[in-house]
Parts: structure tokens; C-alpha cells; sequence
């Protein structure tokens, strides 16, 4: 009877010891730091582009002048837009970007004179 209740237990505890040996591997090993740091960037860097090519692009972003920063998959836009609705119009754009977990904004309106 103590078998059936011992064996699973100590099964849990070599399966949490298991994680906590692989996450000190992972935070003790700077190369698999760096590769995993690396990987992120050019994740990063290829959703940036296609935010930025997809905000550049769009006729009715027109009078934009739009910058993206993107970290961890969170895009920061900043720069200028005409109006409100060119406002909005990046925002909804860049969140329907698939891979982008949040969108947020410095963005400004600076009307056309």
C-alpha cells in the first residue's frame, strides 16, 4: 500500500529536480545564453521589418513618417502621423502582425500645414 503512494512521489520529485538542474544549465551556460539572446534577435529583427514594410506601405498611413522597435515581440512605434485615424490605422495594423504580442505607442499627431 505505501509502494503505491511512495513511487509516484519520489517519480515527481526526480522530474522537479530534472527542471531545476536544466534551468541552471541554462542561466549558468553563457553560450546557450547567448544562442537563445541571439535566436530572439533575429526573430525580432525579421517581425520588425515586416511591421515596418507593412506601416511603409499602406496608402492610407500617407504623410506617416513611422519607425518600429520591436523586442521580445513587442512593437514600439514612434514617430508622426496626420491624424487620428492614421493613428489608429498603424496601431491596428501593427497588432495584426502575426508573431506581435502587444503594440505600444509614442506615436504623435503632427497635422499637415
Amino acid at each position: 500500500m505505501n509502494e503505491r503512494i511512495v513511487i509516484p512521489m519520489l517519480a515527481v520529485a526526480a522530474i522537479m529536480l530534472a527542471g531545476v538542474g536544466f534551468t541552471a544549465f541554462a542561466t549558468d551556460n553563457p553560450q546557450a545564453a547567448a544562442a537563445m539572446g541571439a535566436a530572439g534577435e533575429a526573430v525580432d529583427a525579421a517581425l520588425n521589418d515586416r511591421v515596418e514594410t507593412l506601416l511603409k506601405t499602406d496608402v492610407g498611413l500617407v504623410g506617416s513618417r513611422l519607425t518600429a522597435a520591436t523586442r521580445g515581440g513587442v512593437v514600439t512605434l514612434a514617430g508622426t502621423v496626420p491624424d487620428e485615424h492614421a493613428l489608429r490605422r498603424a496601431l491596428d495594423m501593427a497588432s495584426g502582425v502575426k508573431g506581435v504580442r502587444e503594440v505600444r505607442s509614442t506615436l504623435t499627431i503632427d497635422p499637415p500645414k
